[in-house]
């Protein structure tokens, strides 16, 4: 690893501690004033965009031009995330977010003032350039509410707030669109009052986000609308993760984009409903899709869990096929629906939070802004293959659900295949939560980057599987050969990439798995062993073997002690003899584990045993702030 990548490496793990520091001073009150400030700029998008369409279409222009600005009203508000993607990001790069976000929600009064008054003149092309001057407010505004984020909750709180912001921003999106017939039907004589309203509230609003520097000051504009977006997505694409992130965002708003379009033809011809049960429908959607956000953000328990991304796809894969045969039940398809929108939350949210999450911090901006980039060209593709698709075509609303349920049966499949570790978490995340419940403590002494050496105590069969369902970051578990080798587990041990080992192996095989393992740390992964080398027999904690001095001999990484705590008594331990002889006394059954204070390479194995034995005999600790 070169000087400058140590260097990088160095400046993510001061500004993550930084972001640490900074939710010690980040009040509940400035996080509030953010979801307020997100929640009413949604809300004010969606209520005017919705208002401007009914009135373009039904009072402002004829019915034979009426489909034109309707259409106009759509294509404008889309069309600045294309072109202004790189200045969004470039801005939220360049300045401090909380200015750019205060400024732009100024902006956004200053645009409704201008609705204001193309109300009272009666002005399509007045309420048109509004659309698109709102269009570009929010196109200016994604990148700085999305980067804002890790600035100001760690990574152990990422997932949850994006659990928030997710639910808020679809909440918003309800109410906007729900509430503009309610507003015109006040009859008042400029409903374009109502807009300016709300954005002086988000105004207010914005005044009490905490204040955060600006995350690459040297940054240097450029005119180019196009180039740079290029330049930060050839870049992702050399990351494999942050590559499927920018994907997976912009598949879900194109699978959303033909699923929208889809369901309001869907509602009239399969189901023969009416504009507001229409609406319902939308509207459970979108509720799905906050319960599942904030049911991903919340079970992730103070880390980025991937292993819900494919859980949600295939939630979409299912509900999407079983939606096409709901046409003769209005009530059964609003429940799918839900179901769907859950699906979509649990999607979402760990691929936005691991985007925030490992992306450099000084030019998370620009990430985000070349990320909605592709994604606004997704949505305008989706409006042509719904178009070509069920009009040329002639495919059935019905048949469109099928094929969105195919689409994502592939995508699923295809991200197994990419990443089947991800399945594998997602089916180790499942089942630990499922029969245990743990109570986890000091996850942050655990690093976000770089290698380093995890020592446990072992109680049971199944400590590494729990050691591995609360860590973000994939763990090379040294693991007892003929266990390995079995066949219902060597598959998974391979996947995980364990690590083979055994006393029957021999000097020169045990030192090179030794090697193998230090080289791993080496190079920034986690290595995990459990130095008493087998399960304890009595419940008590036996000698630490001297493998770990040998691994970290030649290494400079930090070891982290870890203590196990309450398994003695599990189903998978020897406490009543031979384990998986017994029914489980509890389920969930509680256990507790606990991370301690990273510890120097050079530590004994001696010294290590005491301090998880102090760590086992104490009391009273307090849990993560999850």
């Amino acid at each position: 690893m070169s000087d400058n990548t140590n260097d990088a490496l160095q400046l993510e793990e001061r500004a993550s501690n930084a972001a640490a520091t900074t939710l010690k001073d980040c009040s509940a009150l400035q996080f509030k004033a953010l979801m307020a400030t997100l929640f009413l700029g949604a809300f004010n998008d969606n209520l005017f965009k919705t208002i401007v369409s009914i009135l373009v279409l039904t009072h402002f222009v004829s019915d034979q031009g009426g489909v034109l600005f309707l259409s106009l009203t759509a294509g404008l508000f889309a069309l600045p995330y294309i072109l202004f993607s790189a200045l969004a990001g470039f801005l939220s790069d360049r300045f401090s977010k909380t200015s750019v976000i205060k400024i732009l929600k100024v902006t956004e009064a200053l645009v409704m003032l201008l609705a204001l008054i193309s109300f009272w003149l009666q002005s399509v092309w007045g309420l048109l350039a509004a659309v698109f001057l709102m269009g570009l407010q929010s196109a200016l505004f994604s990148p700085a509410k999305y980067g804002i984020l890790p600035e100001m909750l760690p990574r152990s709180k990422l997932a949850k707030g994006n659990g928030y912001t997710e639910f808020y921003t679809f909440l918003a999106i309800i109410m906007g669109t729900a509430l503009a017939g309610a507003v015109l039907g006040l009859k008042l004589d400029n409903p374009g009052i109502v807009s300016l309203i709300i954005a002086l509230f988000g105004i207010a609003a914005s005044l009490f986000v905490g204040r955060h520097l600006a995350a690459n000051p040297e940054r240097v504009f450029s005119a180019d609308p196009l180039t740079p977006n290029l330049i930060r997505l050839v870049e992702m694409s050399k990351n494999r993760g942050l590559w499927l992130c920018v994907l997976g965002i912009a598949y879900f708003f194109f699978i959303g984009t033909v699923f929208q379009l889809n369901i309001l033809v869907f509602a009239k011809e399969s189901l023969g409903v009416g504009e507001v049960f229409t609406s319902l429908l939308l509207a459970a959607l979108a509720v799905g899709i906050g319960v599942g956000s904030i049911a991903a953000g919340r079970a992730s328990e103070g880390k980025v869990e991937t292993g819900f991304i494919p859980m949600g796809g295939a939630g979409l894969c299912i509900f999407s096929l079983v939606l096409s045969l709901c046409s003769g039940s209005y009530w059964l398809a609003g429940i799918v629906v839900f179901f769907l929108g859950i699906s979509g939350g649990l999607f979402i949210v760990p691929i936005n939070a691991y985007l925030q999450a490992y992306s450099p911090r000084r030019k998370l901006g620009g990430y985000l802004a070349a990320s909605n980039f592709l994604t606004f060209l997704g949505i305008v593709l989706a409006s042509f293959v719904y178009w070509l698709l069920s009009d040329p075509m002639g495919v059935s609303p019905a048949s469109f659900f099928i094929l969105i349920g195919i689409v994502s049966f592939f995508v699923a499949v295809y991200l197994v295949r990419l990443l089947p570790e991800m399945l594998v978490r997602c089916l180790n995340w499942l089942l630990i939560h499922l029969f245990y419940r743990i109570r986890a403590f000091n996850r942050e002494n655990v690093p976000e980057s770089g290698g380093a050496l995890l020592v446990a105590n072992h109680v049971s069969f199944i400590d590494a599987q729990l050691i591995m369902a609360l860590l973000d970051r994939p763990v090379r578990f040294l693991m007892y050969r003929p266990i390995y080798e079995h066949p219902m587990v060597n598959p998974v041990a391979k996947l995980n990439g364990a690590l083979a080992i055994a006393g029957s192996d021999g000097k020169e095989r045990i030192e090179a798995t030794l090697k193998m393992a230090a080289r791993l740390i080496s190079e920034g992964e986690l290595v995990g062993i459990f130095a008493e080398g087998k399960v304890t027999r009595t419940g008590e904690l036996a000698e630490f073997r001297t493998g770990m001095e040998t691994i970290m001999s030649h290494v400079k990484a930090p070891i982290v002690p870890i203590c196990l705590k309450g398994l003695w008594g599990s189903i998978f331990s020897y406490e009543a003899g031979k384990p998986l002889s017994r029914w489980p006394k509890k389920i969930p059954y509680p256990v507790t584990i606990q991370f301690g204070k990273p510890l120097a390479a050079n530590t004994s194995a001696e010294k290590i045993r005491q301090i998880i034995l102090d760590m086992h005999n104490e009391k009273d600790l307090a849990k993560d702030s999850d």
